[in-house]
Parts: structure tokens; sequence; C-alpha cells
């Protein structure tokens, strides 16, 4: 029998606020105002109040002394940051689960990837963390597992950014991440983990520029 999924009112106010900053519709530096959310959502400021506190410990949200809540801003040398630590979970977590990686985890990785190709940039989020955490999970390190996914879900709005703005990053992006899977296919431990190392590296340099371009 399924499990019967119970959201708390904190959970459903973090996961829209999160959505809304991850999709770009409330943007970086913008100030989040418990009472307009807590009027817009038809709850109490208690449960807004308690999300913006999980969202500032994912590092989406910012608390500001007598000024309130505000979405992150990060700068390029932290977006950076962000990427490297990525590269170091990732990498190491693809090269212990590639000798157990199941035909199950294959087809949730390449029905993500399929997904992607033809989904709005607003979808790629949570298909791309499908993608790469089912590569991850036969290395049966899930703490590992959890901090990655709060790393992909700061640097997500930049990715998406990026996406958006460039008009062959979804294309350049779905034929990386077809190899990396085709190397794991192969066992090749090695060419998946320089393959998953080049595509991180890739992605961090093309964020980089446009962060810095759109702020100059």
């Amino acid at each position: 029998m399924a499990r019967i999924e119970r959201r708390t009112t904190t959970s459903i106010v973090a996961d829209e606020l999160r959505n809304r900053i991850l999709n770009g519709d409330i943007k970086e530096g913008a100030q989040v105002r418990q009472e307009a959310v807590a009027h817009e959502l038809g709850v109490s400021r208690i449960p807004v109040r308690e999300a913006l506190r999980l969202l500032e410990a994912e590092g989406l949200i910012t608390l500001v002394s007598h000024k309130g809540a505000e979405v992150t801003r990060l700068e390029p040398s932290e977006i950076e940051e962000l990427f490297e630590i990525r590269t170091m979970l990732e990498v190491w977590l693809f090269e212990h689960s590639i000798p157990a990686i199941t035909q199950e985890d294959f087809a949730e990785a390449q029905e993500a990837l399929d997904a992607m190709r033809h989904a709005p940039v607003k979808e790629w989020g949570p298909l791309n963390w499908q993608f790469h955490s089912s590569l991850y999970r036969a290395a049966n390190k899930p703490t590992t597992l959890k901090l990655l996914k709060r790393v992909h879900d700061n640097a997500d709005r930049y990715v998406r950014l990026q996406l958006t703005l460039s008009k062959d990053a979804q294309e350049r992006a779905h034929q990386q991440h077809q190899a990396m899977i085709d190397a794991a296919h192969m066992k090749d431990t090695y060419l998946a983990g320089r393959l998953l190392s080049d595509h991180i590296n890739n992605v961090k340099g093309q964020i980089i520029a446009t962060v810095a371009a759109m702020r100059e």
C-alpha cells in the first residue's frame, strides 16, 4: 500500500517559495515580506516565518535584522564555489556508483534526459536532479546525496538563467549527459568521471560569465 504523504503548512509554503525562487519569479536580492506571502497563500505568518527559516538553511533566503527576508544574491566567486563542491561530490559519487548501477537506475536517468530535451526551462531543475541522482544512488551514500541536493537547489536558478539566455545550451547539455550514461554503461569509471567533471566545469564557466555580464 502506498504511503500517504502528509505535508505541513510550513512545508507547503516553503515549497511554493522555493519554486518561485528557482524559477526566477522572485529575483535575487528581492525582499520576501511575511505579511504579503501569508495573505496571498491564505495562511498565518507563523508557517511563513518557519518556511523562511528552512529556506535560509538551504541558502536560498537571507534573514536580515530590521529588514526581513530577501532572496540570497550569490557573487560569482560563491557560484564558482558551489560548482567546485558539485564537482568534488558528484565525481566521487558517480565513480562509486558505476559498479552497482542497475538497469532501473539507467532507465530512470534516460527517462529524465529524454524529458529534458523537450521540457521548458522551468521544469529542468527536478528533471536534472532526477537524472544525476539516478546515476549516483547506487553508491549508497545517502548523507552525501542529501548534501548534494542542497547544493543543486542553490545553483539551479543560475543554471536555468543560463539555459534561458543560451540557445545551444540545452542541446550541449543533452549531449554531455548522454555521453555520461554511455560511459557508465561501459563501466568506464575514469571516462565517466572525466565527462562529468568537464560538464560541471563547462556549465560553471558559462554561468559565471553570464552573471558577470548581467551585473556590469
